[in-house]
């Protein structure tokens, strides 16, 4: 039972946070709501390193993508590959629904070392999920208030 609600929880998720990364367009993407603020485009890589990162500490899942947003890294307004970042979220979510489908109940209660201590794994998975959701409105506010500021390469 408990895999289960958390795939359905998990499939409301990628609906929510997967569809602002799904509606940005070429005319969207480099959106930032001040010039200090990273782009619609860089939250949503961050988004979906953080889905790798979380599936890392989660399920074991070794990290296959290039990251670029970490660590201290900044927006500098470069480019993207817009369809190639929708394809990567994409992924990203199948990914992440594919380890919840495999994991029992009993691993869910199982408790793992995140960065923020020590949570069941079903925890570990309730923040991502609230990670998503809360970039997922930063994404969507900077393609609505947002604008391409002076300065920044597009």
């Amino acid at each position: 039972m408990t895999t289960e609600l958390l795939a359905n929880l998990w499939r409301i998720n990628q609906l929510a946070a997967g569809g602002s990364i799904q509606q940005l367009t070429p005319d969207t993407y480099r959106n930032r709501l001040t010039p200090e603020t990273a782009s619609a485009a860089f939250i949503a890589l961050h988004t979906i390193e953080s889905m790798h990162n979380f599936a890392k500490i989660i399920f074991g899942h070794e990290v296959t993508i290039e990251r670029k947003t970490g660590r201290g890294a900044t927006d500098n307004g470069q480019p993207v590959d817009l369809p190639a970042v929708q394809q990567m979220a994409v992924d990203a979510f199948a990914m992440i629904a594919d380890h919840v489908a495999r994991t029992s109940t009993a691993q869910w209660a199982e408790v793992i070392s995140t960065p923020f201590g020590d949570t069941p794994r079903m925890g570990a998975l309730a923040f991502l999920m609230h990670h998503n959701s809360y970039h997922a409105g930063q994404i969507v506010q900077a393609v609505k208030k947002g604008k391409v500021f002076g300065g920044v390469s597009e």
